[in-house]
């Protein structure tokens, strides 16, 4: 099994987001705060070694995310934001293919409390793209001997459109980097004992209104 990762890569990523504040505090610009949720579809990527083709069976659950954001500006057409967020991520899997008659996919929900940290790029009126990273940290797992890593690091991109100066309406991508979990098996064919790991990925809908 991959061991646990420790709390360094958490707090590199904490002192990053830190300064990044911190310096953006400095400009006149005042920050907004504000409150965000909405809907969310996530599944897994799913690796299986040794691997052939059509052996790995993933789908989709649908969850939520809700919390607290906070935007900085910048400039007339840069702001960078923060959100914490309480978001379900997981998925639907099974190692046979789904052509394999009496295949059960399992259905695994993965609880998270999110920190994304992104640019807010401004090219024109009421639209933006978002651009940046996301880090994790797991809070309640189905399956400990199989999801027992606690952090998570993703990428994130998407776009957002400003219905007003106090609400706004973003979808966001966001494309795990990390193995979150693992398990092993023993090929039927040549009976070699192989491993298979998760990376998660999102598609999240949120509407954020600010104060």
């Amino acid at each position: 099994m991959i061991p646990i990762i420790s709390g360094m890569p958490i707090l590199r990523y904490l002192s990053c987001c830190l300064m990044l504040f911190t310096c953006a505090g400095n400009l006149s610009a005042q920050a907004s705060f504000g409150l965000k949720a909405g809907p969310n579809i996530s599944h897994f990527r799913m690796t299986r070694i040794p691997s052939h083709y059509g052996d790995i069976n993933v789908s989709q659950i649908y969850g939520f995310q809700a919390g607290l954001v906070l935007e900085q500006p910048i400039n007339r057409h840069l702001a960078l934001n923060a959100e914490l967020l309480f978001a379900q991520k997981g998925g639907r899997w099974a190692l046979a293919g789904v052509s394999d008659p009496g295949t059960e996919a399992e259905s695994s929900r993965l609880q998270y409390l999110n920190l994304p940290v992104f640019l807010r790029l401004i090219p024109i009126e009421r639209w933006s793209f978002d651009l940046g990273l996301e880090g994790g940290y797991l809070l309640i797992s189905p399956d400990e001997s199989r999801f027992m890593e606690r952090a998570d690091f993703s990428w994130l991109a998407g776009a957002t459109f400003h219905i007003s100066d106090s609400m706004h309406a973003s979808l966001h991508y966001l494309v795990g980097q990390v193995r979150v979990g693992e398990g092993s098996f023993r090929d039927e064919e040549t009976g070699i004992l192989g491993v298979y790991y998760f990376r998660t990925r999102s598609l999240q809908l949120g509407v954020s209104w600010f104060w």
